[in-house]
């Protein structure tokens, strides 16, 4: 049986989903060329696709699949101040900010359910904990240079983007 926290652990997440759709979608009207474009897309697609995932728990626990209203003006505005950044800092801004307030209770999720006692609630959690850890790792290569910095969200991504030539 899933607890409380569990529940309130999961719709923090879903919000979470539903706040980074909202930032993406406001970064891509930024993007410059077509490898950003590539890049600000594949993480609007990761979040929605994290949306898509959760879907199925929140409807078995009868929890609300509606979109938070707080969740996506905060991203909306929190997008406005990293697309006021150059392409680097905005995503080294965009990491530190998921460490410090997403991934915590995305990887707490998986600590709270247990794949005894519901195997796909597990099994969902775990995937969000490496979904942020994913978005985290993307938002690295890009302040590291890396060749394919999308590499780790387009890897888990169940529907990916077309990669734009190089």
């Amino acid at each position: 049986m899933a607890t409380k926290a569990f529940h309130e652990c999961l719709l923090d997440v879903y919000h979470g989903e539903m706040a980074g759709e909202a930032a993406f979608e406001g970064m891509l009207a930024r993007a410059e060329d077509a490898q950003q474009r590539y890049i600000v897309g594949s993480l609007l697609q990761f979040e929605t696709e994290g949306k898509a995932k959760l879907r199925p728990l929140l409807m078995r626990y009868d929890l609300s699949m509606r979109d938070d209203a707080e969740s996506m003006s905060g991203a909306a505005a929190a997008a406005g101040q990293l697309n006021a950044l150059l392409w680097v800092e905005r995503f080294s801004a965009l990491g530190d900010l998921v460490r410090r307030s997403y991934l915590p209770r995305y990887q707490e999720l998986a600590t709270l359910v247990s794949a005894d006692e519901d195997p796909e609630a597990a099994r969902i959690a775990a995937f969000m904990g490496a979904h942020e850890r994913a978005l985290v790792a993307l938002s690295d290569n890009i302040v590291a240079g890396a060749p394919d910095p999308a590499a780790p969200v387009a890897a888990l991504l169940s529907f990916p983007l077309p990669r734009p030539a190089r």
